[in-house]
């Protein structure tokens, strides 16, 4: 497991440190795979998966306990503490209407797996599956209406911006969009056929779409037009969510968190510290998130997946500046020290020969100082890598090996 640890913060006359971690697991009490994950506030929650698996919490986290669903789910949607749906294969939707206590089945109308449950409020929602199938609810879920795309791709994923206008995405890059609360639901361009399993809205015109190895999809005007993105690597995306029209989030396969602080144009690979697929995500607030995955992980991060670091006395430094890392060649572990003279957002970022990004170190706002981060490399092959350092008025890059 790979662990990033702050162990020194220098002001030249002075040390002290104050840290908190970027992504941590909590304990699930549960062995099988989770799907999705779905919060009301930054407390309670619920995180559902294969079996039948659904746990709840109350606590933000610190125990999550056990209910009972069907069958396997693959996601789930609540409008509230106590009002909440999910959906699975066989075209099974379930309700709650007492936070989980007891979820009872509804007649979807429908035998094929269902992807995605979205509900809008108490009474309207939808549920969208393989081979095209849309389902609509405006009682709650008593009676579940079919709708039509005009598509028989499978259909991963449906997201509402507003009461009239959603979105939903599938196989082969299908787009598909309503402008009358699911009435009507109409193909758009999306430019690629690759699958798109998660869609995500600011507004009724900004978006982005994640899908298939490393897919970014992103659009200005509601998804008239769809423009490529560029992932840090070719990692699977299966969940996406903005916080706002700036900062955004996605998972994926291989433990893998990116965010980004510009709409997406640039993103960054965060330290998740585990190798298992991140399939659901899920931001309460702006800086508490969840992700869920394999074998029942659960993270969470309570600071936007950042590690920060606040001076606590001392002289800033004149200049910035990057060291060589030490020691260097290394195995497994190496420290690297760095220099910020004027604050603002700082990025350290190690690539491998290839000049792929293979961590992102530190990503977020760094006050003037000196640090000190080491690496644990136990997860990668040995051989040539770079790091480099990046500020509005800096920028750096220093080679190292990697012996094994």
């Amino acid at each position: 497991m790979k662990k990033y640890i702050f162990i020194q913060f220098t002001l030249l006359l002075f040390l002290s440190a104050s840290s908190n971690s970027q992504w941590f697991l909590q304990s699930s009490g549960t062995p099988y795979n989770l799907s999705a994950v779905h919060f009301v506030n930054e407390d309670t929650g619920w995180a559902v998966g294969d079996l039948g698996t659904i746990r709840h919490t109350t606590n933000g986290g610190l125990n999550w306990i056990s209910q009972t669903g069907p069958s396997a789910l693959y996601s789930v949607c609540f409008v509230n503490s106590l009002s909440g749906w999910a959906a699975g294969p066989g075209g099974v939707i379930t309700a709650t209407t007492n936070g989980g206590a007891n979820w009872i089945l509804q007649s979807s109308g429908v035998t094929s797996t269902l992807r995605a449950v979205f509900f809008l409020n108490s009474l309207t929602g939808f549920a969208v599956g393989d081979g095209g199938v849309i389902r609509a609810t405006s009682n709650g879920g008593a009676v579940w209406n079919a709708r039509t795309g005009n598509t028989a791709s499978t259909l991963y994923t449906v997201h509402f911006q507003g009461p009239l206008t959603g979105w939903i995405g599938g196989s082969d890059g299908t787009i598909l969009r309503t402008l009358n609360t699911g009435s009507n639901w109409a193909g758009q361009i999306s430019n690629t056929t690759l699958p798109v399993y998660s869609i995500n809205f600011t507004n009724e015109n900004s978006g982005w779409a994640v899908g298939y190895q490393g897919l970014i999809k992103y659009t200005t005007n509601g998804g008239t037009n769809w423009l490529n993105q560029t992932s840090p690597n070719s990692s699977w995306l299966y969940s996406v969510q903005f916080i706002n029209s700036l900062t955004g989030y996605a998972s994926g396969t291989a433990g893998v968190i990116l965010r980004t602080t510009n709409s997406g144009n640039n993103w960054l690979q965060q330290a998740t510290g585990i190798g298992d697929n991140m399939y659901g995500l899920y931001f309460p607030s702006a800086l508490t998130g969840y992700s869920v995955g394999t074998t029942g992980r659960i993270i969470k991060t309570t600071n936007g997946g950042l590690t920060f670091i606040e001076p606590l006395g001392g002289e800033v430094p004149r200049d910035f500046s990057l060291k060589q890392n030490y020691p260097n060649p290394f195995n497994p572990v190496t420290n690297f020290e760095f220099q910020i003279a004027r604050s603002g957002f700082v990025y350290l970022i190690v690539y491998d020969a290839a000049g792929r990004v293979v961590e992102t170190l530190v990503n977020g706002e760094l006050k003037p100082g000196t640090y000190k981060l080491s690496w644990d490399a136990s997860n990668f092959a040995g051989g040539v890598y770079f790091y480099k350092l990046a500020s509005a008025d800096f920028t750096e890059t220093k080679k190292m090996i990697l012996i094994k």
